[in-house]
């Protein structure tokens, strides 16, 4: 499904997705508001679909990584694990969109690695978590952001910050009727 979405520029030819399938934690705590697409046109593929729910749930989680640089924290390398480390395009898509380094782990088990680490620390095999993730956590490819799908993703990021807004209240009249 995804292996089109590299052959999609960014914006997937104006159409926007707001990744609210069970409502939306951060930040915008509301369980009432859904997924959307945005800008649907008869020249869309199952491309532009897989390109745009990509770009929708990094927006998303750009949102997070706003809310800490607005904090005063710099946010210049993102780590990134489990099955969406698998598919160099979404990474570089996410390097774009967040304007930062990601770094794809040579085994991207997050979770489950970090729980290794938690027991053999906690067990006394290694002295502290820091001294075990030099030994277990190996960095594997960097992506670095292009200036230019960048600038292009700021623009459109502008867009996606204004849908939750603009379809609160749509949503809110639309829950009667959902089951």
């Amino acid at each position: 499904m995804l292996a089109e979405v590299g052959a999609i520029p960014p914006g997937a030819g104006g159409l926007l997705y707001t990744p609210y399938l069970i409502g939306e934690r951060t930040p915008h705590p509301d369980s009432v508001i859904q997924a959307s697409f945005i800008g649907i046109d008869s020249i869309h593929t199952r491309a532009h679909f897989a390109r745009d729910v990509l770009e929708g749930i990094t927006f998303s989680l750009q949102e997070s990584i706003e809310m800490f640089r607005n904090e005063g924290k710099m946010v210049d390398t993102v780590i990134s694990i489990g099955c969406g480390a698998k598919n160099d395009v979404w990474l570089q898509m996410q390097a774009d969109i967040f304007d930062a380094k990601v770094v794809k782990l040579q085994n991207e088990q997050g979770p489950a690695m970090g729980a290794a680490m938690i027991a053999a620390a906690g067990s006394g095999i290694f002295d502290s978590l820091e001294q075990c993730s030099n030994v277990f956590i190996k960095e594997g490819q960097t992506f670095k952001p292009d200036s230019e799908r960048a600038k292009q993703y700021r623009s459109l990021f502008s867009i996606y910050q204004r849908v939750y807004d603009q379809t609160k209240d749509i949503n809110e009249q639309l829950q009667s009727f959902r089951s």
